[in-house]
């Protein structure tokens, strides 16, 4: 760079720094001048917090189902069952891609105790294939999920239950529960419904209400004998190398099994819910962008209120030569200087305030409306430079015209007035 380049950005930048500094004579440019950096830091810091919360809330909960759904779940269209689900099996084990499969028996019945009845999804499962597609052992509060394999100390069959579920029916560790299925047999008077007492030897946690209130596992062998559907499975729980890839392994998946089976990964089954989240996101980042517009007419009023001001020293730097390049760059410094300490600041308290959230259960959300207790913060770095970009850019875009109406004053008339 020319050193006369150098120079003139030098004497800019010391006579923007100037006009923002407080003098008794221009205490209404020092009121503006904070009420301008005190918005933009406002701004900067709602807009942040409040996409590192959307983007939690998103993470939080593809992390909940994730916890306790595969990445793919492949079944029959008709829902009928599968006879050969072994053969299925192992072909969808041998497709790149795939790490895991559990075969899957799923009914619903209700679950009596001796304080209750609830009706529930009970899901029949080989507890050593599905740890290897889910996460739901690390969800356990009690017991563990391998107790389902085996038969309790009763001598009865065991079945895992949901948090809500067990608190509802009023049972713990130990305690036993009845199954009824209403497809019972045929008899004089009627249908009678079918019942098998089962000893529940764990609670699970997902953090999702409608998973802890209405689902039980238990052992795939069990499930076939109680239902009396023989050795066959409803569908397969499946799990990828990366969850991301889930779409492309489960067209892989389609296309080796082919008519009549269908393949879902977990977006699309999941699809309205995280396309309402994604758009309420940008939804909340468009609305609260206008906050920092709002803010950046602060900074239009102190650059003309400092133009008005300083039409005095204006017309002596143009007498003596100054650019009218130089007068708008002056004033354009001054709005730029008042937007990246607002942007600054508003970043610094945005980190506070989400580490906060994060770290501190400050705020309590019920768990039955938002699959969570507590509000969720997702700190990206990404978000605070996508902000930090958009605040300077508006606080540059404002300054402009005030900036270039300074360099149009007639030095010969400001004089004159003066």
């Amino acid at each position: 760079m020319p050193k006369g380049a150098a120079s003139c950005m030098k004497f800019e930048r010391f006579v923007a720094k100037r006009y923002l500094k407080s003098r008794k004579s221009n205490k209404i440019l020092s009121f503006i001048s904070g009420i301008s950096v005190l918005g933009i830091l406002l701004g900067v810091a709602t807009l942040i917090v409040v996409v590192s919360v959307m983007s939690g809330f998103s993470d939080n909960l593809k992390n909940r189902i994730l916890g306790a759904n595969a990445h793919i779940v492949v079944n029959r269209v008709d829902v009928s069952p599968i006879d050969n689900w072994r053969s299925v099996s192992k072909i969808i084990k041998d497709v790149e891609g795939v790490t895991g499969v559990s075969p899957f028996i799923l009914n619903q019945v209700l679950l009596n105790s001796q304080d209750n009845v609830s009706g529930v999804v009970v899901r029949g499962v080989l507890p050593e294939e599905e740890l290897k597609v889910t996460a739901i052992e690390k969800f356990m509060v009690d017991g563990y999920f391998n107790d389902v394999a085996k038969p309790g100390e009763s001598g009865n069959p065991t079945i895992a239950l949901g948090k809500e579920l067990a608190a509802s029916l009023g049972v713990l560790l130990g305690d036993e529960v009845v199954m009824v299925s209403p497809f019972g047999k045929k008899g004089p008077f009627g249908i009678t419904p079918k019942m098998k007492r089962f000893e529940v030897t764990g609670v699970f946690d997902t953090g999702m209400y409608e998973y802890n209130s209405t689902l039980a596992y238990i052992n795939i062998t069990s499930a076939q004998e109680f239902f009396g559907t023989g050795d066959i499975a409803s569908g397969f729980s499946v799990a990828t190398v990366n969850f991301d890839q889930a779409k492309d392994i489960a067209a892989k998946i389609q296309s080796e099994l082919d008519f009549p089976f269908w393949s879902r990964d977990w977006i699309s089954m999941n699809k309205s819910l995280f396309s309402a989240l994604k758009l309420e996101k940008y939804a909340m980042f468009i609305i609260l962008t206008l906050i920092i517009i709002v803010a950046s007419f602060n900074v239009i009023s102190m650059i003309t209120v400092t133009v008005k001001d300083k039409k005095r020293d204006i017309a002596i730097m143009r007498a003596m030569g100054a650019p009218e390049k130089m007068i708008s760059s002056i004033f354009m410094r001054q709005g730029m200087m008042i937007g990246f300490t607002g942007t600054v600041m508003g970043n610094i308290l945005a980190f506070i305030i989400c580490t906060v959230l994060d770290r501190f259960k400050l705020i309590s959300l019920p768990e039955d409306v938002y699959f969570m207790d507590r509000i969720p913060v997702k700190i990206e770095f990404t978000t605070f430079i996508m902000v930090t970009i958009c605040a300077l850019l508006i606080t540059y875009i404002a300054g402009l015209f005030p900036a270039r109406q300074s360099a149009k004053l007639d030095p010969i008339e400001a004089l004159r007035r003066d």
